[in-house]
């Protein structure tokens, strides 16, 4: 194999960068919105459900939903992990005990997914435990410190880490096909795409205008750099490096279209993984040559090797039930989150709904609440926030493809209007009732789209909407009797 007679010095600091650099973004992100999502004045408070699971699952709970959080939920300790993650994750990066590093960091961000609910179940969030996992075998376990350095990865180590790269992107393509919508078959799917998605940038807008062959070629060149670079990537030489420069081009151009938190910074570092020092053509000496023996190096080889095969054959398969036998395995290690499907928009989103918190004191003229970074405003433009995932934000855009009783967390959060809780209150970035409780909340759904270039040059308007109706019900304030005001 390639990878025995290659260098990966390179490959093997990149990853470890990588990875010290994602955990760090995660948590620094995470750490302004903690509060608003988990805090004891949160929309979904992790104190409140651990409570519920207690009488639930009782000794089961530390293996269903592994997390510190057990010990302690308060406002406080979410706050102290994100801090200690940062830590970690910081001193990983500078070459301070890289496992001891990782494992912390696994440990913190296990702790947040399990207990996550919905706004920690994205597919990066899998991503970087997967990887985290990963991570834990890259350097021998002891005390060092070794500025800004790294341990050259186990060929066994290097191998997973672009088995899990072959993966993430082969997946992305082919649940695209396998879900059988019709717009990826007829490569229309683009023309829906950069407007639909969560949160598009302002190069979205200027993508969605160019002429319907330029979006059928880019489907097809997506196609093949999603379906095709994977296996290519293996081949040595000048192949490996054409298939890489194909697949780093696609993050970045999703990266100038879309903000999709540290999905992009992940799938670049493991990209350039890939590569051995030959195809850089310098050589670097602040790589260890130290790894863990080959022994070690099995047990996440037995773990993930089958688990990915698992569900690779799953979503190539239309007779699924085959693979049932996988299922007890599968199940064991799912609360650890380190065997992840992947693939994002398998069924393109083709309109555009979104739910707008609209309040009022008097029941007929109401306010919109705008929200930090989702559409809201007709001209307020796209933004550009990756990698920081504002999660209340991303929630909306699938709450608005369901219905109200899909999403009760929105009643959490209407409460928490109510209570002008300041966390929940700092997610959102204009209150037009300036820190005052309203009367009155309802959600209402609207269809957005683009507005047309004349708009945006004329009128500074970046989009148009059209009102299609109630989302939920009117939610009135409690007076303090148990009645609503």
């Amino acid at each position: 194999m390639n990878m025995l007679i290659e260098d990966y010095n390179i490959a093997s600091w990149i990853i470890s960068k990588t990875l010290a650099l994602a955990y760090f973004v995660a948590f620094l992100s995470l750490l302004p919105q903690v509060l608003g999502l988990y805090g004891s004045q949160g929309i979904l408070s992790i104190d409140h459900l651990l409570n519920l699971l207690d009488k639930e699952l009782k000794a089961e709970r530390f293996y269903h939903v592994p997390s510190l959080f057990w010990f302690s939920s308060g406002d406080l300790t979410l706050k102290l992990f994100c801090f200690i993650g940062m830590t970690a994750s910081s001193l990983a990066f500078l070459g301070f005990s890289q496992s001891f590093m990782f494992l912390t960091c696994f440990i913190c961000y296990l702790s947040f997914v399990s207990c996550g609910q919905i706004f920690l179940s994205y597919q990066w969030d899998s991503l970087l435990l997967e990887l985290g996992f990963l991570g834990l075998f890259f350097a021998p376990w002891q005390w060092e410190w070794i500025p800004l350095a790294a341990h050259n990865l186990h060929p066994i180590m290097l191998g997973l880490v672009i088995f899990l790269l072959f993966k993430l992107m082969f997946l992305s393509g082919v649940v695209k096909l396998t879900h059988k919508d019709g717009s990826w078959k007829d490569l229309t799917a683009l023309t829906y795409h950069y407007w639909t998605q969560p949160l598009p940038t302002p190069l979205a807008y200027f993508a969605h205008k160019m002429p319907r062959w330029f979006q059928k070629v880019s489907t097809v060149i997506m196609f093949f750099i999603e379906l095709v670079c994977p296996f290519l990537m293996l081949v040595p030489g000048k192949t490996q490096v054409i298939a890489v420069a194909l697949l780093l081009s696609l993050q970045f151009l999703i990266i100038l279209t879309g903000n999709y938190g540290f999905f992009n910074l992940l799938t670049i570092g493991l990209c350039l993984a890939v590569l051995p020092d030959s195809a850089w053509g310098f050589k670097i000496n602040w790589v260890e040559a130290t790894t863990l023996p080959t022994p070690v190096m099995l047990i996440p080889a037995l773990i993930l090797v089958p688990s990915s095969l698992f569900w690779i054959l799953k979503t190539l398969s239309e007779n699924s039930t085959k693979l049932n036998f996988m299922l007890p395995y599968m199940r064991f290690f799912y609360p650890f989150r380190i065997n992840n499907p992947y693939g994002l928009f398998a069924v393109m989103t083709k309109t555009r709904p979104e739910v707008v918190l609209q309040g009022s004191n008097d029941g007929l003229n109401w306010e919109d609440y705008e929200f930090q970074f989702k559409p809201g405003g007709l001209k307020k433009a796209p933004p550009v926030c990756a990698p920081h995932q504002p999660r209340m934000d991303w929630q909306m855009w699938f709450a608005a493809l369901e219905n109200f009783n899909e999403n009760m967390w929105l009643q959490n959060l209407a409460t928490r209007v109510f209570e002008q809780s300041p966390d929940v209150m700092t997610l959102f970035s204009k209150d037009p009732f300036k820190g005052t409780s309203p009367r009155f909340l309802r959600f209402e759904r609207y269809e957005y789209r683009f507005s047309d270039f004349k708009d945006l040059r004329q009128n500074g308007q970046w989009w148009e909407r059209v009102h299609s109706g109630s989302y939920g019900p009117v939610f009135g304030r409690d007076d303090g009797n148990g009645e609503p005001a």
